[in-house]
């Protein structure tokens, strides 16, 4: 992508634009991007697209109203927070709240011992799981990938050291019976944990935990060929590990997080 091409996108999502032309009727569809195929579906042959509101992934209204639609994260962007996890061979990788699998898919690139999602949609999980045979199929020498029908908050580690990875699914009562269940488990024999949070609108949850520290925080640009395919041009993640650290945190962990007026994204101050 030409950077002319990227500043002018750039200016249609200022807030203030974005804000005036989301009200247009066919200008809006513009912003609509998780409603596109990704490229990303093309090259797997699986699908990951689409956006499902929270009242078709939940089994009640009242669990709906805590839980977030299901939208896809960039596969760019989940690249680089599992690239700069050193030892993939010595950890699993679990999803909370996998939806259709496209960070298990992306995840698979990497050497995991295993490869876990929680969805607690049966028609995402179900999609998962045959996204996860389609990879299977076509790569047969990667780690396996398994799709668990049920509450995340409440996972059971698949391995000793695991790396946890989400994508903002849930409100912050639920997030703070995880990072609780997580801590729980360091003391059941869960050995070392990595937790990814992408859009990290809870993140204070994590923050606040004693058994938790900051490893490494970024806000990130979309791939050239992501750009039109997601809610905006750059998201944000931040990687916490249990206690005590395992790995000394990179530069700028302790960036701020500041979540937006909406409740509903997160980015870190550059």
């Amino acid at each position: 992508m030409t950077p002319l091409r990227r500043t002018a996108l750039a200016a249609l999502w200022a807030q203030p634009v974005k804000r005036v032309l989301t009200r247009v009727p066919l200008v809006r569809r513009l912003y609509s991007g998780w409603t596109r195929i990704h490229p990303f579906d093309a090259e797997y042959g699986v699908d990951t697209s689409g956006w499902v509101p929270a009242t078709e992934c939940a089994p009640t209204p009242a669990m709906a109203a805590r839980m977030s639609p299901y939208g896809g994260s960039q596969p760019s962007i989940v690249r680089r927070c599992l690239a700069a996890i050193p030892d993939h061979d010595r950890y699993a990788f679990v999803d909370l709240g996998c939806g259709k699998g496209r960070p298990l898919v992306v995840a698979s690139e990497f050497p995991f011992r295993r490869i876990v999602g929680v969805e607690l949609s049966k028609t995402l999980a179900d999609t998962a799981a045959r996204n996860a045979a389609v990879v299977a199929a076509a790569h047969p020498q990667r780690t396996p990938i398994e799709i668990t029908l049920g509450d995340a908050t409440a996972i059971v580690p698949p391995h000793d050291r695991v790396v946890y990875y989400m994508y903002h699914p849930f409100d912050r009562s639920l997030v703070t019976a995880l990072v609780a269940n997580i801590a729980s488990q360091l003391e059941n024999g869960l050995r070392h944990a990595w937790f990814i949070y992408y859009n990290p609108v809870h993140g204070v949850v994590l923050d606040s935990s004693a058994r938790f520290s900051r490893w490494d925080a970024e806000t990130v640009p979309y791939a050239s060929n992501e750009l039109g395919y997601g809610p905006d041009l750059e998201d944000a993640f931040v990687i916490w590990q249990t206690t005590p650290p395992a790995y000394p945190p990179r530069p700028g962990a302790r960036r701020p997080i500041v979540v937006d007026p909406s409740g509903s994204n997160a980015h870190v101050e550059h």
